[in-house]
């Protein structure tokens, strides 16, 4: 049995990674305060997968991690983070416990053989252009910061043994799917093509920025394609390879439910996305690449919300 350590389990990526989790794996699912993770294990038949209540930017909670936890694990996969990039302008403090903070604390605490950190694409914020993990990055998001920074920490622990084997950092471009945030804006979506009427579907700036996000269950499978092939310490950008601007990503949702096209725009975005990146590195060293189209994932998305009765 592989031990699996993921942190920020009762997140979006989380619940989707703990639900594709093979049978070999023994996985302790750290969360921070979803009152429902546990439940959310039992409602799925979740055995082997262990609720481990913790937050990691209270010293106190990581001083007793010792109880909850083995002091070495075969994996961790650290996912825990702030959730929403805009936050950080407001709160850059919070963002950089929840980010960078929530990584120093853990692996000052546990070993593994082996970290898949879960960086982000934001790291490129104010480039312009086909990025990657070769070009030089300066962002000013304090998000991308504290990405960028624990991106260094990985190597720090790496060096220094905490990580014996690997550290494989994934800049990840996001994605959608079941049990996303309500407020994401691919269930906005589709809860506007379910919805009653003509009205305009709200964009916040100007539609033109790029999203390139991939549905949720590839993502688990890069997750798996990652361990699975042992690569060593390298830096990949994870995403659907298939950019759209807003405007392009509504239109898309529009034609996929009948839906027509209107939009209706305001205010700003404090991260404007005008690069892309390659997803050729990805395929190559873990010989994996996005399956699912953005029309089939928004109508597996939409029988989902349905299935919760979520939708209007």
């Amino acid at each position: 049995m592989t031990t699996v350590l993921v942190t920020g389990a009762s997140g979006f990526v989380g619940r989707n990674l703990v639900l594709s989790a093979p049978a070999d794996w023994t996985v302790l699912a750290m969360y921070r305060n979803a009152a429902d993770f546990p439940a959310f294990l039992a409602r799925h038949g979740l055995a082997r997968v262990e609720a481990v209540p913790c937050d990691l930017t209270s010293a106190e909670q990581v001083g007793a991690l010792g109880r909850r936890v083995p002091a070495h694990v075969d994996v961790i996969v650290h996912l825990a983070a702030n959730g929403d990039p805009a936050v950080s302008v407001t709160d850059p403090h919070g963002d950089l416990l929840a980010g960078p903070g929530t990584l120093v604390a853990l692996l000052s605490r546990v070993t593994c053989d082996r970290l898949v950190y879960f960086s982000s694409g934001a790291v490129y914020s104010g480039l312009k252009g086909t990025v990657g993990p070769d070009v030089p990055v300066s962002p000013t998001l304090p998000y991308a910061i504290g990405k960028q920074a624990a991106e260094q920490y990985v190597r720090f622990f790496r060096k220094a043994e905490r990580v014996r084997d690997s550290a494989t950092i994934l800049r990840f471009f996001g994605a959608y799917g079941p049990h996303e945030p309500a407020r994401k804006i691919y269930t906005r979506l589709v809860r506007w093509a379910g919805a009653p009427g003509d009205e305009p579907f709200e964009v916040r700036g100007d539609g033109k920025n790029l999203i390139d996000a991939m549905y949720v269950d590839d993502t688990a499978r890069g997750i798996h394609a990652v361990l699975a092939a042992g690569a060593g310490d390298v830096i990949v950008d994870f995403a659907s390879g298939t950019p759209l601007t807003i405007d392009e990503l509504v239109e898309t949702a529009a034609a996929t439910f009948g839906k027509p096209a209107r939009i209706r725009h305001t205010g700003s975005v404090p991260e404007y996305i005008e690069f892309s990146v390659s997803t050729e590195r990805m395929e190559r060293l873990f010989g994996f690449r996005p399956e699912i189209r953005l029309a089939e994932g928004l109508r597996r998305l939409r029988r989902h919300l349905e299935g919760e009765g979520r939708l209007p």
